[in-house]
């Protein structure tokens, strides 16, 4: 079962509606005003909003991260975000993952929830990996 460990890495220590900022930010080792900037360039490229999924998935892809379908157990229950670690593999789990859940995205790492809350208690949808 994977752990908490509160990082915010919003500059000002903000815990806003900026999940998809942080979590890009934490993942990829950049400043928060970076994961930002990279948003709003791709979001008039696009023209999604700067913190929609359509953008998180470019950024992400542009990365080299790829998208994941959502794990599901043999039985077809679905994982809370806190048992991620029986489905990534230990490459995964060195390289970080990001997590999407209900209108949330967090980070995933080395046995870890990186996040500014405990979010392992919800289900996790599809992940964002390094592809191989």
């Amino acid at each position: 079962m994977l752990i908490f460990k509160n990082v915010n890495v919003n500059p000002k220590g903000r815990k806003t509606g900026d999940c998809s900022t942080r979590a890009i930010a934490n993942l990829l080792g950049i400043s928060w005003d970076e994961a930002l900037k990279l948003q709003f360039d791709m979001a008039i490229q696009t023209k999604y909003d700067p913190t929609s999924r359509e953008v998180t998935e470019r950024i992400l892809d542009k990365f080299g991260y790829v998208k994941m379908k959502q794990p599901r157990k043999l039985d077809g229950k679905k994982y809370l975000i806190r048992d991620f670690d029986k489905v990534l593999s230990a490459e995964d789990m060195r390289n970080g993952v990001i997590v999407g859940c209900a209108h949330h995205y967090t980070v995933v790492r080395n046995g870890c929830i990186e996040d500014i809350w405990d979010c392992g208690i919800k289900t996790g949808g599809n992940y964002y990996a390094k592809k191989r």
